[in-house]
C-alpha cells in the first residue's frame, strides 16, 4: 500500500514552479500559457473517464462532490500561486543570481505547490474509497497514461518538452 502511495505521489507531482510561463511568440501576442497549476486533478482525470471506468451514477455524484470540495480547498492556494506569477517573462541575456526577492517568491510558490499536491493525494484517497477494485486498477492505468502530459520538461523544471 505504501508503494503504491509512493509512486501516485510521485506520479502526481505538480511541475516546480517556473519564472517564465510565456513562450516570445505568446508574449508577442500578449498571450499567457495556462500556468502548470492549473492542471486536471486525478479526480477530475477520473470524473472524464466515466464511461471508461463505467462509474454508476451514485460513484460519479460521490466524485463530483469530492471534485468540488477539492476546488473549492485549492481556491486561495491557486489565487497564491498565480499573484506570485511574473508579469513579464525575465530577460534572459542576463545570466546573474535571481535576486533575494526571486528566490523568496520561488519557495513560497514550492510551499504551494506542496499544498495542491497534498490536497490532490487526499482527495484522490477519498476518490478510491468510492471505486471498486477493478475500477481503482483501472483509473491508476488511466492516470499513468495521463502523466506524460504532466512531467517535466525542460531539465526538470515543468513544461512542455523541447520543440513543442
Amino acid at each position: 500500500m505504501k508503494r503504491h502511495l509512493f509512486m501516485l505521489g510521485l506520479l502526481f507531482a505538480v511541475p516546480a514552479f517556473a519564472g517564465s510561463t510565456t513562450t516570445p511568440q505568446d508574449a508577442s501576442q500578449g498571450a499567457r500559457r495556462p500556468p502548470p497549476f492549473e492542471r486536471k486533478s486525478p479526480v477530475q482525470v477520473i470524473i472524464d473517464h466515466r464511461q471508461d471506468l463505467a462509474l454508476t451514477d451514485a460513484q460519479a455524484l460521490s466524485l463530483e462532490k469530492i471534485q468540488a470540495a477539492l476546488d473549492v480547498k485549492n481556491a486561495p492556494v491557486k489565487q497564491s500561486l498565480e499573484a506570485l506569477r511574473p508579469s513579464a517573462p525575465p530577460d534572459r541575456n542576463t545570466q546573474g543570481t535571481p535576486s533575494a526577492q526571486d528566490q523568496a517568491r520561488h519557495e513560497q510558490a514550492r510551499g504551494l505547490f506542496e499544498q495542491l499536491r497534498t490536497n490532490d493525494m487526499a482527495a484522490y484517497q477519498e476518490a478510491e474509497q468510492v471505486l471498486t477494485d477493478a475500477q481503482k486498477a483501472q483509473a491508476r492505468t488511466i492516470l499513468e497514461a495521463e502523466r506524460p502530459a504532466h512531467g517535466p520538461g525542460h531539465g526538470g523544471r515543468g513544461g512542455p518538452p523541447r520543440g513543442e
